[in-house]
């Protein structure tokens, strides 16, 4: 007998709680911050359906007293009673879906004041009428009250949305400077091409939310054109420092979809993770989670957009790479010349004190310690053509205009107008020592592959004080030659006492 074939049955989706669906989705945010966006967003599309340009957004923060509220506020087209029936009506059905100048397509952000308090109250007064109405919504209930409102009549077209009823959290979270820096990185691009303005309002004080300035050098990155639209870049490139520097992905709208590329598994690497790279790659096909925090990495537009990024990281890390060889030279020059300024007050103080390391042959030239002036200088004068290979030969180039010339105690030829300072410099062939002292070009060469080095030079000062410290152990090496290793440490201490004495705390 042949078994019959069974024909699947079509089960339609319905939402069974309707109440608890509009809590949920209400709450689908991972952030305060977040769900305060979605009432920016809609005044935001509302000035963009208006074809209104440079018009404000307000946001009002009233975290004081009994009864705390947060307002959201524009001068848009309003709405009359039965678009805001509309609203209540349509969730799920947004009337922006499809439209690419938007940023709403779900119909839930009005849902959003559940994860910021227990009511909401959406006033608004329409283009061409006299009267304000308010729509009131409460946490999880699926209706809503429909009203003429006389007590908050507003007294020009728009809309202001209250919300009351807030949560603690929201309360202590949610203070002007956090919500002025959360919508500097979610809608800088729409603010530095004036699409509208914000202003965020607590108390007293007002503040206006000005676009993010990137800052390093602009990469010339032409936009790419795809099926699904152009990508763009707008990206920097600037040298190390405490700031943290983050790329956003910029969707519809010109609103941000994520605020830091690094957030992605394909780029949570350098250059991108780097803190010296910033700005903006604009997509308008990539979407948005219903939390509005990450991409939908759907099958056609987000690959694309992988691939495009990957494709300009060559470029990118490059142009790193060489931000921090000419940051690096440039440090390495300033600190050379602070160097120099150190030990030439550290070998004046020297010259004037009785040192205890002179060895017996100390009044031959190059044999170590502190040359005695009276038995020495016949000696040097006879050797005048001979290169220099005492401690003059860690003293900076002739003419250095902060330097006075040092007596001839200091190891230097009486009459030599040379002034001689510490010079310091990479090692262009390093050994496993964190530095060596060339006699004939005179330079103290660091090792900058040293695990030492690596740790401290991403601050001057530190890097200033480790520099100082590798300059005093190859003058106080090459001097005493002939000393035990326990004077030679006496003498490194009676060095670096001075050395630090004269390092200046901050550059």
């Amino acid at each position: 007998m042949k078994s019959q074939a069974v024909t699947p049955e079509k089960v339609r989706l319905r939402i069974g709680n309707l109440a608890k669906a509009v809590l949920v989705s209400g709450q689908a945010y991972q952030d305060p911050k977040d769900a305060l966006n979605e009432f920016v967003s809609n005044c935001a599309d509302e000035y963009v359906e208006a074809e209104r340009r440079g018009e404000r957004i307000r946001v009002l923060l009233r975290r004081k007293g009994r009864y705390p509220i947060i307002a959201i506020d524009d001068n848009g087209r309003g709405m009359s009673p039965d678009r805001l029936r509309e609203v209540a009506r349509n969730l799920f059905e947004s009337s922006k879906a499809g439209d690419t100048r938007t940023l709403g397509e779900k119909a839930i952000g009005v849902l959003a004041f559940q994860q910021l308090g227990g009511r909401c109250e959406i006033v608004s007064r329409s283009e061409g009428s006299s009267e304000t109405w308010v729509l009131r919504l409460e946490r999880g209930k699926a209706t809503a009250l429909l009203e003429h409102e006389r007590r908050r009549a507003r007294s020009n077209p728009g809309t202001t949305v209250t919300l009351s009823d807030l949560d603690p959290d929201v309360i202590r979270i949610l203070t002007q400077r956090k919500v002025v820096d959360y919508l500097r990185l979610r809608r800088s691009s729409a603010l530095a091409r004036g699409d509208y303005e914000i202003e965020v309002v607590e108390g007293r004080s007002s503040e206006l939310v000005l676009p993010e300035k990137p800052d390093g050098i602009r990469l010339t990155i032409p936009p790419r054109s795809t099926l699904w639209g152009r990508i763009e870049f707008a990206l920097y490139v600037a040298p190390a420092d405490s700031r943290r520097r983050r790329v956003a992905v910029v969707g519809r709208a010109g609103t941000s979809v994520i605020e830091d590329i690094s957030d992605l598994d394909e780029f949570a690497a350098p250059p991108w993770d780097s803190d010296q790279v910033s700005g903006q790659i604009i997509f308008e096909a990539l979407q948005q989670t219903a939390g509005r925090r990450a991409l939908v990495r759907d099958r056609e537009a987000f690959p694309v957009f992988v691939d495009a990024v990957k494709m300009v990281e060559t470029v990118v890390a490059q142009t790193l790479e060489r931000v921090s060889r000419e940051v690096d030279a440039q440090t390495a020059d300033r600190l050379s010349d602070a160097v120099r300024k150190i030990f030439n007050r550290v070998l004046k103080e020297l010259a004037d004190l009785d040192n205890p390391m002179r060895s017996a042959t100390g009044s031959e030239y190059g044999d170590g310690a502190l040359f005695e002036a009276s038995k020495a200088r016949g000696a040097i004068e006879q050797q005048n053509d001979r290169p220099e290979t005492d401690v003059g030969q860690l003293l900076d180039r002739p003419g250095d205009p902060i330097m006075e010339e040092p007596k001839l105690d200091s190891a230097r030829p009486e009459g030599s107008h040379s002034s001689r300072l510490p010079t310091v410099a990479p090692d262009p062939s390093p050994s496993e020592a964190r530095s060596r002292f060339d006699p004939i070009d005179g330079i103290v060469y660091f090792n900058e592959s040293h695990s030492d080095y690596l740790m401290v030079k991403e601050s001057e000062a530190t890097l200033l004080d480790y520099l100082t410290m590798l300059v005093a152990k190859e003058y106080v090496v090459f001097n005493n030659p002939r000393s035990e290793p326990s004077e030679l440490g006496e003498e490194l201490v009676r060095v670096l006492v001075r050395v630090r004495r004269h390092t200046p705390r901050r550059l």
